[in-house]
């Protein structure tokens, strides 16, 4: 294992798809994200599947994504800026463990035959506030763990994590859900947050440029977002997923799909929760066995591209293993757009305003999918399930091609950054 300081001056050499690990405080942080985050898409599917069965309502499902989006919007701000003033290891021990708490209530009320719908809405949006901390300041601490010569493999594997979480925390929520009672369910997604809180305590962070990151006040709160208009390729990409994934945000429909259009049980559930994350690992792997990608700008936009088709197909199909493999794709396009948004993120920020530079890249990530888990809810109530994914694909399919067309700065972007100065 490598020293806990990694050097800046490493030369560019071809990467094994695993060599970020070597870095010890690097693979202490890749293990916290991934119980964490596989115990978050794990309670969420639970959550999900569990508010379907008590009130048999898409109405109610979107709701779930209003309560989580509402947190997102109001706090984001503040959350990235505890991550660049405040004891960053702290700040993932205090979320960590608040997010035990929140999934041993949800076991302890199911057990009881006590929990309603606006139980579990209030505990989304407390797990919602918690991350909000909890994410950016685990991303932002990325780059000071590995050389830069190894970013974009950090990243890759950072994502390869979110996709692995994608795909194990709902094939678990689901399998549990069969398998055992729903409070059961809940206590076993607790459990989940025991060995990152271990990470958390061996993880040796490097010290930061108090200097530079200057005095908390309101001001010090916006840089995240003065950044984010300052650097308009970042703020393309963010605006582009902000809207497409929105509005084809489909994980809150798979009940729907599940239950009433395909005709399977929990288990099946699982399995269509956990598709997209299969084909994510097949493009965050990709990246790692290929290395880095120049052309990140046209990369995003054919993956935008083939998000929205892919979402479109799927919202008409009526065969469970067709549904699986188009979930699969989408789960596919969205992983190689969010390396290349990470990727760039990184590059350009500076250490100081990294915590609320990645407020509000999470702020519109996990933004769009709240909002987005609302507005298909409405929709769906309005024109059915599939009209409610057609209506998304169709946005999509119109905004990705403009940005195509009109923006030539967006698709001729490299990693070099020369596409900012031919705008």
């Amino acid at each position: 294992m490598s020293d806990d300081q990694p050097e800046t001056n490493h030369p560019a050499v071809s990467l094994r798809p695993w060599a970020s690990l070597r870095y010890r405080n690097y693979s202490l942080l890749f293990l916290l994200s991934l119980f964490a985050t596989t115990a978050q898409q794990m309670r969420q599917t639970q959550n999900f599947y569990q508010v379907y069965e008590i009130s048999g309502s898409a109405f109610q499902l979107g709701l779930t994504g209003l309560a989580q989006g509402i947190p997102i919007f109001a706090l984001g701000l503040f959350g990235g800026t505890l991550a660049d003033f405040v004891d960053r290891k702290k700040l993932l021990l205090m979320t960590t463990g608040g997010n035990l708490i929140v999934a041993a209530a949800f076991a302890v009320l199911t057990l009881a035959d006590a929990i309603q719908v606006w139980h579990i809405l209030v505990g989304t949006a407390l797990t919602s506030a918690l991350n909000i901390v909890l994410n950016p300041t685990r991303m932002s601490m990325i780059s000071k763990l590995v050389p830069r010569s190894h970013l974009t493999n950090a990243v890759s594997l950072n994502s390869s994590v979110s996709q692995a979480s994608h795909f194990i925390g709902p094939m678990l929520a689901g399998l549990s859900l069969a398998w055992m009672s729903t409070g059961d369910a809940y206590a076993f997604n607790a459990l989940f947050y025991l060995p990152a809180g271990a990470a958390i305590v061996l993880l040796q962070p490097p010290p930061r440029d108090e200097k530079a990151r200057g005095q908390f006040s309101m001001g010090s709160i916006l840089g995240g977002v003065r950044f984010l208009f300052s650097q308009p390729i970042v703020f393309a990409m963010v605006m582009l997923d902000f809207v497409i994934v929105g509005v084809g945000y489909y994980r809150p429909l798979l009940p729907v799909f599940a239950k009433d259009i395909l005709f399977v049980g929990p288990a099946g559930f699982g399995m269509l929760s956990s598709a997209p994350a299969i084909g994510g690992i097949v493009g965050t792997f990709a990246l790692l066995l290929f290395g880095d990608v120049k052309n990140k700008g046209v990369m995003a936009l054919w993956s935008f591209l083939a998000y929205t088709a892919a979402l479109g197909i799927f919202a008409v199909s009526t065969n469970f293993w067709l549904s699986l493999l188009l979930l699969g794709i989408l789960g596919l396009a969205n992983s190689l757009q969010a390396v290349m948004r990470q990727t760039v993120f990184h590059l350009l920020t500076p250490d100081h305003l990294r915590g609320r530079a990645f407020s509000v890249f999470n702020m519109f990530s996990q933004g769009a999918n709240s909002v987005g888990a609302t507005e298909v809810g409405f929709m769906a109530a309005l024109v059915g399930t599939p009209g409610s994914l057609l209506f998304g694909c169709a946005v999509g399919a119109i905004v990705t091609a403009g940005c195509w067309m009109f923006w030539p700065g967006l698709r001729q972007f490299r990693s070099d950054g020369t596409a900012e100065t031919n705008r």
